[in-house]
Formats: structure tokens, sequence, C-alpha cells
């Protein structure tokens, strides 16, 4: 293909339209992970509720986070053959009852079904749809696009988890389920309604002939295996702070309200990270920005385990939210130059699955070490190496 061949073809699929897409999914994602994260706020009630364990109490939204990312496997490929539209709908239905379910909850399996399978569900269909209609109306500003489509993760962090926080004493954590269904019903039904793909992306991959794969011949790929390697370490990690950092602050004589503000600190650097950071990949190489930060995530777990206080625990929440926003800016790019646009959604669902079982592991595996140990040290370093591995990883997918 020749250059001007190439440069018309990238003009044609940055339009003005698939900004509309961006700024949609941004809401979306930010109502919908803003109110999951706010679990970290909830977990001390629930604990208390339930006469319940931290390992426990974490495996409602363990089962939540596995939910959401592994139905990306079936919603994915979903979205490219029907309406990511009508599946974000159902999606936000399904989280809206879960929530209002999860409000009534009189047991933990209760609490397990309501919150566990409706907020899983709610995320798992409209995640990665979404995700995947701004990777078709972008190639040039791609990782922009998707940066600040992700972007939403970390607003929504910012504000509904601090929210939840001061929201807690008045109203209790029931009061705050219904809350935040009507924020997931005010604000996620009308951002959904303006989500949708471009189907006449066939321009839309300046190596279209090599990357535009089906979705059987993703799986015969190596990259995808390795990619999938570098998902399931860097995001083992993830989980923790958003599950455990308000009751580690907690153990530190801190306040519920100092572990919400956590919560909020790391939704601000995903901001940067997912704002700035992963907008730099158009320009430095998605691939090569991906592992720097993927060190990055391993770096800052080190300040965690050095913390005794507010100021080292708001240094790695701030750093933990840049690093790991900008790489999950990323990844839906990175997956685009590997495998195409044609079947992203096929392709994102399926990667997604490996952040998937990382939730399931991480934050209960957490909650159940502190459970015996009365310590979260062992987790907090076993995420940094696990991160460092995959920052390794992530440099033998090449460069751009």
């Amino acid at each position: 293909m020749s250059e001007l061949a190439l440069s018309r073809d990238q003009e044609q699929a940055d339009t003005r339209e698939g900004w509309k897409v961006v700024a949609a999914t941004h809401v979306l994602t930010a109502v919908t992970f803003g109110a999951a994260y706010s679990f970290s706020a909830t977990l001390p009630g629930l604990a208390a509720e339930f006469s319940a364990s931290r390992g426990e109490i974490a495996l409602v939204f363990s089962i939540s986070a596995f939910l959401f990312y592994s139905l990306g496997a079936v919603a994915g490929p979903l979205a490219d053959r029907w309406s990511p539209r009508n599946l974000n709908l159902l999606g936000l239905a399904a989280m809206i009852l879960g929530y209002i379910g999860a409000s009534r909850a009189g047991s933990l399996l209760s609490l397990y079904i309501w919150y566990g399978f409706g907020v899983g569900f709610g995320i798992g269909l409209s995640y990665v749809p979404a995700i995947g209609a701004v990777q078709s109306w972008f190639v040039r500003k791609r990782s922009l696009a998707s940066g600040i489509a992700t972007a939403g993760i970390g607003l929504g962090t910012l504000i509904l988890p601090f929210a939840v926080g001061q929201a807690l004493p008045s109203i209790g954590w029931r009061g705050c389920f219904i809350a935040l269904a009507c924020a997931v019903a005010g604000f996620g039904l009308p951002a959904a309604m303006l989500i949708r793909k471009r189907r006449d992306n066939s321009n839309a991959s300046p190596h279209r002939e090599r990357t535009d794969t089906s979705a059987p011949a993703i799986w015969r790929d190596s990259r995808f295996y390795l990619f999938y390697l570098v998902l399931i370490l860097s995001s083992f990690c993830t989980f923790i702070p958003y599950v455990h950092i308000v009751a580690a602050a907690q153990d530190l004589g801190l306040s519920i309200q100092d572990g919400t503000t956590l919560v909020g600190l790391i939704g601000v650097g995903n901001i940067v990270g997912r704002f700035f950071l992963a907008g730099l990949g158009d320009r430095l190489g998605r691939r090569r920005l991906l592992a720097s930060l993927t060190f990055a995530v391993a770096a800052s777990f080190a300040l965690w385990a050095s913390a005794s206080g507010m100021i080292q625990l708001g240094l790695f929440a701030l750093t933990f939210g840049m690093s790991y926003g900008g790489c999950v800016g990323l990844y839906p790019a990175v997956a685009a130059d590997l495998f195409g646009t044609r079947n992203i959604g096929a392709a994102i669902g399926y990667l997604y699955t490996a952040v998937g079982i990382a939730a399931l592991i991480g934050p209960t595996a957490a909650g159940s070490i502190f459970d015996h140990t009365g310590s979260y040290s062992g987790p907090i370093i076993a995420s940094g190496l696990a991160a460092l591995l995959a920052g390794f990883m992530a440099l033998r997918l090449g460069q751009k």
C-alpha cells in the first residue's frame, strides 16, 4: 500500500463521529467502574454486617470482576455481529438490578448472587463492546482515543468511592447501593445510546492485509498468548488496592474517609495515565510504552510496601493510578495493532478473560492471606514481582 493511500485511510478512520463514541464510552466507564470500585469503601461495613472475614467479603468483588472481564469473550464477538448499543443497555439493566438486589441482601450468599453476578454481568456486557467500538473509529489517534475513553474509569474512581465514603455514615451501605443504581441509570443509560461501531472500517488498520485476522485465527497467533500472560500478571495486582486499600489504611490508624481519599487518588492518577500517558503511545510506540508503564506498576508496589502513613500511601496511590491507568488505556490499542479491527470485539474479549482470572484470584487471595497473617505484606510483594515479570514479557511484544 502506498503512503498516500495509507494516509487517506487513516484520515477516513479518524472522524468526528468517532469522538462522540469516545465521549459516550468515557461517561459509561466512569459510572460503571466508579460504582464497582466503590466496593472498597463498603468492605469494612459489609464484614461487620455479615460477621465475615476480609477474604469472604473480597470474594464478592472478585466474582463480579471475574465476570465483567471474562464475559468479554462472549460480549466482544456478539458486538462484532450485533449492536454494541443493545449489549450496553442490557448490561446496564443487569447492573441496576444487581445493586437494588444487593441493597436488600440478608446473607452473604445473597450478596454473592446480587452484587457478584448482577454487577459482573452489567459491566461484562458493556465494557468490551464499548471499547471495541472506539477502536473501529481510529488509526492515527487510536492510543489517544482509547486513553480518553478508558479515562472515564479514573474519573469514576475519583468521584464515586469518595462520595460513597462520605455518605456511608448517614445512609449506610444499603443506601449507597441504591444511590449507585440511580447513578448508573441516570448517566449510563443515556451514554449507552450513543455507542456504535463503525461498519465501513475496512481501512481501519494500516496493515490490514496482515493484521485483520479472523476471530479463530487469533488463537493461532503466538503474540496472543504472550499478551495474555502480560495481562494475567499485570492484572493480578490491580484489584488488590481497589478492594483492600481502605481496610489497609484503617489498619494504620487512618479513617475510612482517608481510605476513600486514597481510592480517589488512584482515580486522579488513572486520569493522568489514560489521558496523557496512553496518548504518548501514538508518538513513542504503543508496545514500548506499555512495557515501561508495566515496570512503573511494579515500582509503585515498593512504595506501598514501605508506607507507614497517609503521605506514603497517597504517593503509592498516585503512582499506581498513573502507571496502571496508562497500561489499561493502551491495552485495546495494542490489541488493534496486533490483530486488526475487523474482529476487535472478539480479540479484546478473549484477551480480557485474563484480567477476569486475575481479578478472581488477586483480591480474594490477598484477603485470605491477611486473615491468616494479619498483614498485607505478602500480597504486596507478590504483586510487585508479578508486574515486574509482566513488564519483561511486554518488551517481547515488539516495537511499533
